[in-house]
């Protein structure tokens, strides 16, 4: 049973981050590497400057660092840019790079995130809103979507870790009220 700390990572320019040990309120918060408009060469420097500092602070060394997949947004060519692609999957590729020999690297899925924080995979345009008003129901101080999509990509991947905790806030299994019959 994996009793580490976590730390999710919702990765692009405004990245939304949650970290924490199975079982605990994760800590949330977002950092945005770059002012709009800024190359990605900036972007990526500052991301790993960010990923060293929290590193060297020894409260906030992960054991584990889990991704949301950059798939997604590959998936939505059309209705996103080649620039969007590009740094999305530079950002993966960098923290691949910085975690070889540091830590353990995991990968999820967007819709599998979905499916275990709010019960299945809706659109983008609603599971945002629906994670965040779902991270304040279960008490975890979120400020944005992006801090909720790190808040629930966390949950998933502590509740594969320690799967006795995954009742914890998967919809699943929350208690629910008795119905009555009319």
């Amino acid at each position: 049973m994996f009793e580490g700390r976590v730390l999710a990572l919702d990765l692009a320019t405004t990245c939304g981050w949650a970290f924490g040990a199975p079982g605990s309120i994760p800590q949330c918060g977002h950092i945005r590497f770059a002012k709009p408009g800024a190359s990605r060469a900036l972007i990526y420097r500052n991301f790993r400057d960010w990923l060293e500092d929290r590193w060297n602070q020894r409260d906030h060394q992960p054991d584990l660092v889990v991704y949301e997949s950059p798939m997604q947004a590959m998936l939505m060519y059309g209705r996103t840019n080649i620039d969007t692609l590009k740094l999305l999957g530079g950002l993966a590729e960098h923290l691949e790079e910085w975690t070889l020999d540091k830590v353990e690297l995991h990968e999820a899925s967007v819709s599998a995130v979905r499916v275990h924080f709010l019960g299945r995979n809706y659109t983008s345009k609603v599971a945002k809103q629906m994670t965040y008003e779902r991270c304040h129901a279960l008490g975890w101080e979120v400020e944005n979507l992006d801090q909720a999509d790190a808040a629930a990509l966390w949950s998933y991947q502590t509740a594969w870790l320690n799967p006795r905790l995954a009742h914890l806030s998967t919809p699943l299994f929350q208690k629910k009220k008795p119905t009555t019959m009319k």
